[in-house]
Order: structure tokens, then C-alpha cells, then sequence
């Protein structure tokens, strides 16, 4: 094929790899430039424009996200944006080796502005629904719970300044962003039973930096029973906070995950022979608190609220495969019903 200019041949290139080489997709592509509406990128900023109750920093990602991945598509007309198109940019993520956690919630962000598309009358239907996410062929989710054996080989190695600070995360599952903004006014040590307060958490800025704002959500806001043993580790650095985080670097410091894992968890794991892959996370804390209750009876409910769950679906979905114990008590509990005479609870029937 040849072009009148230099200019315009590069503009067919850039179209071609594009679209794969594919003539018939540079096409469609032109037919849906000629429609009328909002391109993909001024549908996305009007989306993000009307959220309300966002943080400023989670806004910024979003728009960094549309940059990052949809800007081979930015200059279509979202009214031309179809069921194809989206299998397309789905199989484009993945070729870019994108996790599918990864393509599921930008796919998401992607159903919200098609969604938002619709209400302006720019779509009739989402053509999101029913394009099937990638499986994830990972053998596990990343989660990996510790041992009590492992734990303790940590702990034992552990810098004792840091010991209560681990004693509070082991003893509650807190995520580290709740653990670390804690005041000594969050505690109630002298209670018949220990409580910990949870109303706020470390935020991104929209510069990047960090300030002190509200949970994400309300269930996050909550208060967790704490072992007295736990209590015990910790009334130390409560009773001598002077109106500071509880929790601190040796040098008095903020907690941060990178100098938390640098100054304390990494060389602790390393003196314990944990190295690689076998090296636990941080977050890591979190999930073994959750498997250790679940192991000791805690209900899945119960759990949810303690770990700050919005939905006790996502405890299920998370934990679920820890409780196969339920799925043996459930069977038990059924037949002790139908085995009663008539069965519990329910009125005996007459011919």
C-alpha cells in the first residue's frame, strides 16, 4: 500500500500494530471514530468526575489506570465500544502478562464508565456483562498462613522492641495501616476484657504522601477484644505514649511497611532460616491470625466483624477453605434433625 505522506503512512503503521495487522479492525475502527458521544477517555473523566466519597489519591489511580491501560483505545467513541472490543482489550492485558486480579479490577473500572455511558445514553447495554474473566492458574491465592512453629522461630529472632507491635498483630489481624495510626485513647486495657478501638488509618494523598482519615468502609470502623495476654505485651508503650502513635520505630519513627519489613521482619525471617519463597509476608500476619480463630472455633461471622470485613462474603470467600470441619458439623447437625421424631422445630403431620 502506498500514502501521500510520510505522516500518513506511520498512521496506518501505528493503526496496524494496533490491531494486530488486522485491515478489517483498523476499519471498524474508523467506522466508530465517525459516531457521534464522548471518546473512552472523556467517557472515563466524566465517570471519575461524578464519584463521590472518594479519596483524592484512589481518584488519581483511577485516571493513572486509564492511562496506563486503555490508551490504545482512547480516541474511539464509546457508543461504538462493543462486546468485541472488550475481548480484544482483554486479551490484550493479558499478553502483557497482567495478573487476571489485575485485569478483573480494571475490567471493573471499565464496566463502571460503560455503565455511567449508559445512564448519559451514549449505550444501550454494558458490554462488559458476560465476557468471561481470565481463569487464574495460580495453584494458591498468595495467602500463607503461618504455623504456631514458624511464628514463634520469627518471633524468637525478632529486635524486642518490635515484639509488642507483632503481639498486637498476631492477637487481632489488624491490617498495618490501622495497627500503626493507633493513639494510647483506641485502648481499653483495664476493661473485665481488653478492647481496642479502630476509627482511622493511614490514607495516600494525592501527592503520594500519607495522611490520617476514616476507615474505607464502615465496617472497618469496629472494635476487637484482645487477649490478655496480648494487653500485657502491649500496656507498656500504651501507658507511655504522651499523646503519640503507640507504635513507633526504635527512633521514634512512623511505622511504614517498607522500613517495618526492612528494620525488623526480613532480618528476623532470615535469622530464623526463612529465606525465598519460604520467607512469609507481613500481610501474611493477617491471614494467620484468621486461621488460627477459625482453628480454635471462631464462627466465620464472627471473624468478618473482627477483621473488618465489609461483607461476610469476603471472609468466606477468603477463609472458607479453612473450615472443613464446618462442612462434617453441618452434616451432623442435619441428620440429628431428620433423625428426631418429628423433627425439631417442626409440627407433627396428620393424614
Amino acid at each position: 500500500m502506498t500514502y501521500a505522506s510520510r505522516v500518513e503512512a506511520e498512521e496506518w503503521k501505528r493503526r496496524l500494530d494496533a490491531n494486530r495487522g488486522s485491515l478489517k479492525a483498523i476499519e471498524a475502527e474508523i467506522a466508530r471514530s465517525k459516531e457521534s458521544g464522548p471518546t473512552v477517555e472523556e467517557a472515563f473523566e466524566r465517570h471519575i468526575g461524578q464519584l463521590m466519597g472518594t479519596e483524592k489519591f484512589t481518584l488519581k489511580k483511577y485516571r493513572d489506570n486509564v492511562r496506563l491501560y486503555f490508551s490504545e483505545i482512547a480516541d474511539r467513541k464509546v457508543s461504538g465500544f462493543n462486546r468485541d472490543d472488550v475481548i480484544e482489550w482483554m486479551r490484550w492485558m493479558e499478553s502483557r502478562g497482567l495478573s487476571p486480579k489485575t485485569i478483573a479490577d480494571i475490567r471493573g473500572l471499565l464496566s463502571a464508565m460503560l455503565t455511567t455511558a449508559i445512564h448519559d445514553g451514549h449505550l444501550v447495554t454494558n458490554p462488559c456483562k458476560g465476557v468471561r474473566l481470565p481463569k487464574d492458574m495460580r495453584v494458591t491465592d498468595g495467602m500463607s498462613p503461618m504455623t504456631y512453629e514458624i511464628w514463634a522461630a520469627i518471633m524468637a529472632q525478632m529486635d524486642p522492641s518490635f515484639i509488642p507491635f507483632f503481639d498486637l498483630l498476631i492477637g487481632t489481624g489488624f491490617r498495618l495501616n490501622e495497627a500503626t495510626v493507633l493513639g494510647e485513647e483506641d485502648f481499653m486495657l483495664d476493661q473485665p476484657t481488653s478492647l481496642v478501638k479502630v476509627d482511622k488509618t493511614w490514607k495516600r494523598s494525592a501527592s503520594g504522601g500519607y495522611l490520617i482519615g476514616p476507615p474505607k468502609t464502615r465496617r472497618s470502623r469496629r472494635t476487637v477484644s484482645i487477649a490478655p495476654s496480648t494487653a500485657e505485651s502491649i500496656r507498656p508503650l500504651v501507658e507511655n505514649a504522651n499523646g503519640g502513635f503507640v507504635f513507633t520505630l526504635k527512633r521514634g519513627g512512623v511505622i511504614r511497611p517498607a522500613n517495618l519489613y526492612r528494620t525488623a521482619w526480613y532480618p528476623a525471617c532470615e535469622a530464623a532460616g526463612l529465606r525465598g519463597n519460604d520467607r512469609p509476608r507481613i500481610h501474611d500476619i493477617r491471614h494467620t491470625h484468621a486461621s488460627w480463630m477459625i482453628a480454635g472455633g471462631m464462627d466465620i461471622f464472627t471473624l468478618s466483624r473482627r477483621l473488618g470485613h465489609e461483607s461476610i462474603v469476603t471472609t468466606s470467600n477468603t477463609y472458607g477453605h479453612l473450615l472443613p470441619d464446618a462442612l462434617f458439623k453441618s452434616a451432623a447437625i442435619a441428620q440429628a434433625v431428620l433423625e428426631a421424631s418429628p423433627p425439631i422445630g417442626l409440627p407433627e403431620l396428620t393424614p
